[in-house]
């Protein structure tokens, strides 16, 4: 079983740099990570920083770990009125893959807007990366269906999902049973299974500060902090990619060995 993590932009720090985190992930034998290449100075106006390039393909080749690349969350392919703006972007992460030597690419489905650009866009991004036997795996915001809806009328062979437990159980509103059901819908275009905690509860809103006290929204907890059946889970998948997204940098500093989080999920 392959296992990554999620590199997210704020773990990067003057005291704490790329290369070390590397290190770190690397020492507790996780397979692979997830960058953010716009966070890391590699696309600046929506164009590729060429020089920029070398000097993070020489750290993450100098650590020896294997590496996906993840589009900006603001990427959004239905937004008809700045479109032009977020596929420029989109294309500039895809061309970071190539260069990189990246094997998949992970975005999101827009929210709202109109759902013929977003298949348009990802077809064309699909052929563009294709040559390089890179994929697409588009990750469900919250819905399942949507997002399936979307990989489905794509219509590429390279394009996928991320299935997104997390952002599937708070689409189900906790309802176990639910989760089960709209993940099985899933399983067979599934490329990469994203893992992480919460309590399946989106109301009421609150201040971030209070999400946890209250147990609600995407709070991206290690497993088993919060609600969701991971064992279940498992057992719905044969041999999946799975990645861990936890974002508090202590939490993610304290994170289990790969083999240490096996025996975590099994367990859940």
């Amino acid at each position: 079983m392959e296992i990554g993590v999620t590199i997210y932009p704020h773990f990067v720090t003057k005291d704490k740099g790329l290369a070390s985190i590397l290190a770190d992930v690397k020492i507790k034998d996780y397979d692979f990570v997830s960058i953010f290449p716009h966070t890391l100075g590699l696309i600046k106006n929506g164009v590729v920083v060429e020089k920029s390039l070398r000097n993070i393909e020489t750290t993450l080749k100098g650590v020896g770990i294997n590496y996906i690349v993840r589009m900006p969350t603001s990427v959004n392919l239905r937004d008809h009125i700045y479109y032009t703006r977020h596929f420029r972007v989109a294309k500039a992460v895809a061309d970071v893959a190539i260069k990189l030597g990246a094997k998949v690419i992970v975005m999101q489905s827009g929210r709202t807007g109109r759902l013929d650009l977003e298949i348009e866009a990802i077809q064309q991004l699909a052929d563009m990366v294709a040559p390089f036997d890179i994929k697409i795996a588009l990750e469900n915001t919250f819905s399942v269906k949507d997002t399936l809806y979307v990989v489905e009328n794509v219509r590429r062979d390279n394009v996928g999902f991320a299935l997104d437990v997390a952002h599937a159980f708070l689409s189900a509103q906790g309802n176990e049973e639910k989760l089960l059901e709209d993940v099985k819908l899933g399983t067979d275009k599934t490329v990469i299974l994203m893992i992480h905690d919460n309590f399946g509860k989106l109301f009421p809103q609150v201040e971030p500060e209070d999400a946890l006290a209250y147990g609600v929204g995407d709070l991206h907890l290690l497993p088993g902090e919060g609600s969701i059946p991971f064992g279940k889970i498992l057992r719905l998948f044969g041999d999946v990619p799975l990645l861990l997204k936890v974002k508090d940098p202590e939490k993610f500093s304290k994170i289990p060995t790969k083999r240490g989080l096996i025996e975590l999920l099994t367990s859940l």
